[in-house]
């Protein structure tokens, strides 16, 4: 368990890390604000994992996130945090069945329903960028 949670805490604060870059290439301004609010999301899932950490082991974890350069630019970014998004959503959601802790398991749930927005909205993003965009006659 203690691994396991090091790595969805690791998970967040990666994930923040690439909203906010996303955020920075963003081709809208209501795509900046949506992806900044996904960040602090992130941030929040973390501090609230942590939690349950320090709970179970007395300490906090809060790993330090190198800066990944990814090749791609924009694209590349959102394609990277839609990987991390699903498995990290199909791992908690996994943690919202038969867990002895109710409030860990309720924390789960919140954080997966969560995650689930942010995949359909970064699969609306990606989707905006594939479509050509429309000519007047």
């Amino acid at each position: 368990m203690r691994d396991q949670l090091q790595s969805y805490i690791y998970t967040e604060k990666f994930l923040a890390q690439l909203y906010r870059r996303a955020a920075a290439l963003a081709s809208s301004q209501d795509e900046t604000e949506a992806l900044l609010r996904f960040a602090q999301n992130a941030e929040q899932n973390a501090v609230f994992l942590n939690h349950f950490y320090k709970l179970e082991y007395g300490i906090n974890f809060d790993p330090m996130v190198p800066d990944v350069n990814l090749q791609g630019g924009y694209r590349a970014v959102l394609n990277e945090i839609l990987k991390l998004e699903i498995s990290s959503f199909l791992q908690y959601r996994t943690n919202t069945y038969n867990q002895g802790n109710t409030d860990f398991r309720e924390t789960m749930r919140a954080i997966s329903d969560t995650k689930l927005g942010h995949i359909l909205t970064t699969l609306a993003i990606i989707t905006n960028l594939n479509t050509p965009p429309q000519t007047t006659e």
